[in-house]
Protein backbone atom coordinates (compact mmCIF):
# COMPACT_ATOMS: atom_id res chain seq x y z
CA UNK A 1 0.00 0.00 0.00
CA UNK A 2 1.51 3.22 -0.93
CA UNK A 3 0.30 7.00 0.79
CA UNK A 4 1.98 9.29 2.63
CA UNK A 5 1.70 9.06 6.48
CA UNK A 6 1.44 12.66 7.14
CA UNK A 7 -2.01 11.99 5.43
CA UNK A 8 -3.58 9.76 7.91
CA UNK A 9 -1.04 11.07 11.23
CA UNK A 10 -3.22 11.73 14.39
CA UNK A 11 -3.08 15.14 13.00
CA UNK A 12 -3.27 14.61 9.64
CA UNK A 13 -6.25 16.48 7.52
CA UNK A 14 -7.95 12.22 6.36
CA UNK A 15 -7.14 11.37 10.40
CA UNK A 16 -11.14 11.59 11.63
CA UNK A 17 -12.01 9.75 8.51
CA UNK A 18 -10.12 6.73 8.77
CA UNK A 19 -10.85 6.62 12.47
CA UNK A 20 -14.24 6.72 11.08
CA UNK A 21 -13.83 3.93 9.03
CA UNK A 22 -11.78 1.68 11.28
CA UNK A 23 -12.32 2.74 14.72
CA UNK A 24 -15.60 5.19 14.83
CA UNK A 25 -16.20 3.93 18.61
CA UNK A 26 -13.25 6.75 19.27
CA UNK A 27 -15.00 9.83 17.79
CA UNK A 28 -17.20 12.58 19.44
CA UNK A 29 -19.92 14.09 18.23
CA UNK A 30 -17.46 17.12 17.84
CA UNK A 31 -15.22 15.16 15.05
CA UNK A 32 -18.09 14.57 13.13
CA UNK A 33 -19.38 18.28 13.07
CA UNK A 34 -15.80 19.76 12.05
CA UNK A 35 -15.36 17.47 9.02
CA UNK A 36 -16.51 19.14 5.95
CA UNK A 37 -17.34 16.28 3.68
CA UNK A 38 -16.69 18.20 0.36
CA UNK A 39 -13.46 19.32 0.63
CA UNK A 40 -12.53 15.98 2.43
CA UNK A 41 -13.98 14.26 -0.85
CA UNK A 42 -11.53 16.69 -2.53
CA UNK A 43 -8.73 15.87 -0.81
CA UNK A 44 -9.35 11.60 -1.64
CA UNK A 45 -10.40 11.90 -4.82
CA UNK A 46 -7.46 14.41 -6.16
CA UNK A 47 -4.10 13.91 -3.57
CA UNK A 48 -1.32 15.98 -3.17
CA UNK A 49 0.57 12.43 -3.11
CA UNK A 50 -0.53 9.26 -5.29
CA UNK A 51 -3.13 7.05 -2.85
CA UNK A 52 -3.54 3.57 -3.48
CA UNK A 53 -7.64 2.27 -4.69
CA UNK A 54 -8.12 0.26 -1.59
CA UNK A 55 -6.82 3.32 0.35
CA UNK A 56 -9.40 5.65 -0.72
CA UNK A 57 -11.82 3.11 -0.62
CA UNK A 58 -11.11 3.11 3.06
CA UNK A 59 -11.57 6.78 3.32
CA UNK A 60 -14.49 7.13 1.15
CA UNK A 61 -16.55 4.65 3.47
CA UNK A 62 -14.87 7.10 6.39
CA UNK A 63 -16.59 9.53 4.51
CA UNK A 64 -19.87 7.86 4.29
CA UNK A 65 -19.89 7.23 7.93
CA UNK A 66 -19.47 10.67 8.74
CA UNK A 67 -21.83 11.75 7.02
CA UNK A 68 -24.16 9.50 7.67
CA UNK A 69 -23.42 10.26 11.77
CA UNK A 70 -23.99 13.58 10.78
CA UNK A 71 -27.12 13.39 9.20
CA UNK A 72 -28.44 10.98 12.26
CA UNK A 73 -27.10 14.24 14.87
CA UNK A 74 -29.14 16.63 12.68
CA UNK A 75 -32.30 13.92 13.43
CA UNK A 76 -32.38 13.72 16.80
CA UNK A 77 -31.69 17.84 17.57
CA UNK A 78 -34.98 18.38 14.68
CA UNK A 79 -36.79 15.59 17.06
CA UNK A 80 -36.20 17.64 20.07
CA UNK A 81 -36.74 20.91 18.24
CA UNK A 82 -40.50 19.08 17.60
CA UNK A 83 -40.93 17.75 20.53
CA UNK A 84 -40.31 21.04 22.22
CA UNK A 85 -43.05 22.69 20.21
CA UNK A 86 -45.23 20.35 20.53
CA UNK A 87 -44.91 20.80 24.90
CA UNK A 88 -45.83 24.28 24.27
CA UNK A 89 -48.29 24.18 22.21
CA UNK A 90 -49.94 21.36 24.19
CA UNK A 91 -51.13 24.04 27.14
CA UNK A 92 -53.18 26.02 24.57
CA UNK A 93 -56.80 24.73 24.70
CA UNK A 94 -58.84 25.63 21.10
CA UNK A 95 -62.25 24.94 20.72
CA UNK A 96 -63.14 25.03 17.59
CA UNK A 97 -66.06 23.79 15.89
CA UNK A 98 -66.13 20.74 14.23
CA UNK A 99 -66.21 22.27 10.45
CA UNK A 100 -63.39 25.03 10.80
CA UNK A 101 -60.67 22.50 11.39
CA UNK A 102 -59.79 22.90 7.97
CA UNK A 103 -59.73 26.44 6.21
CA UNK A 104 -61.68 26.67 2.58
CA UNK A 105 -59.94 26.50 0.04
CA UNK A 106 -61.45 29.66 -2.10
CA UNK A 107 -59.70 31.67 1.17
CA UNK A 108 -56.23 30.40 1.35
CA UNK A 109 -55.30 30.24 -2.76
CA UNK A 110 -55.25 32.36 -5.33
CA UNK A 111 -57.89 32.70 -8.58
CA UNK A 112 -56.46 31.28 -11.33
CA UNK A 113 -56.51 34.40 -13.38
CA UNK A 114 -56.55 37.46 -11.23
CA UNK A 115 -58.41 40.05 -12.67
CA UNK A 116 -56.64 43.40 -10.58
CA UNK A 117 -59.36 45.84 -12.77
CA UNK A 118 -62.31 44.22 -11.43
CA UNK A 119 -61.20 44.70 -8.02
CA UNK A 120 -62.77 47.19 -5.99
CA UNK A 121 -61.92 48.73 -2.99
CA UNK A 122 -65.70 50.57 -1.53
CA UNK A 123 -66.07 54.29 -2.72
CA UNK A 124 -64.41 55.51 0.05
CA UNK A 125 -60.67 54.98 -1.54
CA UNK A 126 -59.10 57.68 -3.16
CA UNK A 127 -56.18 56.16 -5.08
CA UNK A 128 -54.69 59.51 -5.95
CA UNK A 129 -54.71 61.66 -2.60
CA UNK A 130 -54.71 57.98 -0.25
CA UNK A 131 -53.48 58.60 2.93
CA UNK A 132 -50.17 56.61 4.21
CA UNK A 133 -48.65 56.92 7.33
CA UNK A 134 -45.48 56.56 5.29
CA UNK A 135 -44.82 60.11 4.09
CA UNK A 136 -45.15 63.08 5.88
CA UNK A 137 -46.35 66.49 4.50
CA UNK A 138 -44.48 68.19 2.02
CA UNK A 139 -43.66 71.21 4.84
CA UNK A 140 -42.37 69.06 7.01
CA UNK A 141 -39.97 67.28 5.00
CA UNK A 142 -38.28 70.41 3.04
CA UNK A 143 -35.69 72.38 4.23
CA UNK A 144 -37.19 75.40 2.95
CA UNK A 145 -35.16 78.20 4.98
CA UNK A 146 -32.11 76.57 4.24
CA UNK A 147 -32.49 77.61 0.35
CA UNK A 148 -35.00 80.12 -0.21
CA UNK A 149 -36.14 79.75 -3.69
CA UNK A 150 -36.70 83.55 -3.92
CA UNK A 151 -33.13 84.56 -3.57
CA UNK A 152 -29.79 83.48 -4.63
CA UNK A 153 -28.45 80.26 -3.08
CA UNK A 154 -24.91 80.73 -3.55
CA UNK A 155 -23.01 83.16 -1.37
CA UNK A 156 -20.50 85.58 -2.48
CA UNK A 157 -17.46 86.64 -0.23
CA UNK A 158 -15.91 89.78 -0.81
CA UNK A 159 -12.77 91.06 0.73
CA UNK A 160 -11.87 94.82 1.75
CA UNK A 161 -8.80 95.76 -0.24
CA UNK A 162 -7.32 97.67 2.87
CA UNK A 163 -7.63 94.43 4.48
CA UNK A 164 -4.98 93.18 2.33
CA UNK A 165 -2.68 96.18 2.03
CA UNK A 166 -2.44 95.97 5.78
CA UNK A 167 -1.26 92.82 6.06
CA UNK A 168 1.04 92.10 3.03
CA UNK A 169 1.90 88.41 2.15
CA UNK A 170 5.14 86.70 3.11
CA UNK A 171 4.80 84.24 0.48
CA UNK A 172 6.21 83.85 -2.88
CA UNK A 173 3.27 83.85 -6.02
CA UNK A 174 4.90 80.16 -7.05
CA UNK A 175 2.34 78.16 -6.90
CA UNK A 176 3.93 74.88 -6.70
CA UNK A 177 3.59 71.96 -4.59
CA UNK A 178 5.95 72.78 -2.05
CA UNK A 179 4.18 74.31 1.55
CA UNK A 180 5.51 77.60 3.21
CA UNK A 181 4.57 78.15 6.86
CA UNK A 182 2.77 81.38 7.17
CA UNK A 183 4.28 83.82 9.90
CA UNK A 184 1.70 86.69 9.86
CA UNK A 185 -0.75 87.08 12.82
CA UNK A 186 -3.89 88.79 12.42
CA UNK A 187 -5.42 91.04 15.21
CA UNK A 188 -8.28 89.21 17.14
Amino acid sequence: MFYSHTILARKGPLSTVWCAAHLQHRLKKSHYASTDIPSTVDRIMSPEVPIALRMSGHLLLGVVRIYSKKVEYLHQDCNVVLNGLRKAFASIDLSLPENAMQAPLQSITLPENLNLDAFDSGPDFDYDGAHSDHLGNQEDITLSEQFPIATNPFVAITVDEDFLMEYPSHQTEDFGSHATPMDMEYPS
